[in-house]
């Protein structure tokens, strides 16, 4: 009975060795698992990360270029206002005029050559000199309206060239707002595959934690039936020493009684059997 539970405790040791083995390979490819996912976690948060660090630099340019658009327009208002008041100031100066340039001209022409060919007396010479200032005077405001002209040309093209440059800006916060997109449907595309890996990392986690305790567990179950199995022989071993004594103990008793039987038949002058003889000879040897 005690060989068959030894037998038994052995079978049940290799048993648990082998599943504690199983299950050192199961936490190893595990861990392995465990690793790469790790790995591909790591590569898609530094995408992620890098996708919004580059959506974040573009729409920071974005907004730099839509201060600048703003600043564009701003100061393209500004010289549409001033060509309104510098239209409003030639269409007031020259709503006090009745004849046209040419006219003036003219007259002023005809002035010129009556004072040169005509002899005039002081009065004629001082009216013809008086309507000539007021012709001069005239033609000023005509010599104005034309600078104010020239000033609106030039600050037409001057707003001209700020909407170009506006325009060219917009079409840039276009680029770069698309630029930006892409980059935000990136970073959103590699949180999104990180969801079912991080899932799968905490699954992991679990089994491994499972295992260990598994692993642990019987562990401690192997340590019993070692010190079960260790109690087992022992006490096996105890046995048979006593057995062995015993076996020995009577080995010698009967020897002891053929020694006395082989001396009591030499005395008296019998004849000795083998092993009556063998015991004497034995004993005499002890």
């Amino acid at each position: 009975m005690e060989n068959l539970n030894l037998g038994d405790l052995s079978r049940q040791m290799k048993l648990i060795r082998d599943s504690i083995e199983l299950n050192y390979k199961k936490l190893e490819e595990l861990r392995r698992k465990k690793s790469d996912i790790i790995e591909k976690l790591k590569s898609l948060r530094e995408a992620a990360l890098n996708h919004k660090n580059m959506r974040d630099e573009k729409n920071k340019l974005i907004a730099e270029k839509k201060q600048l658009r703003d600043q564009l327009h701003k100061e393209k208002n500004e010289l549409s206002q001033k060509i309104k008041d510098l239209i409003s100031k030639k269409r007031e100066l020259l709503s006090s005029l009745r004849e046209n340039e040419s006219d003036l001209l003219r007259q002023l022409k005809e002035i010129d050559w009556k004072y040169q060919t005509t002899p005039l007396s002081l009065e004629e010479e001082r009216r013809l000199l008086q309507r000539r200032s007021e012709l001069e005077k005239k033609l000023m405001i005509f010599k104005r309206a034309r600078e104010i002209d020239q000033e609106i040309n030039s600050l037409k093209t001057s707003s001209e060239d700020l909407r170009a440059k506006a325009d060219l800006v917009h079409k840039e916060i276009l680029s770069l707002a698309e630029e930006s997109k892409v980059h935000h449907e990136s970073m959103i595309k590699s949180l999104e595959e990180c969801k079912p890996l991080s899932a799968e990392l905490e699954q992991i986690k679990v089994e491994i934690a499972s295992i260990k305790g598994t692993i642990e567990s019987s562990k401690k179950e192997l340590l019993e039936l070692e010190s079960k199995y260790k109690e087992v022989r022992e006490s096996v071993m105890k046995q048979k020493i006593e057995m062995l004594a015993e076996q020995t103990r009577q080995i010698i008793t009967k020897r002891s009684e053929l020694a006395e039987r082989a001396a009591e038949k030499i005395k008296n002058g019998e004849r000795l059997t083998f092993e009556e003889f063998a015991a004497m000879l034995a004993m005499k040897g002890s």
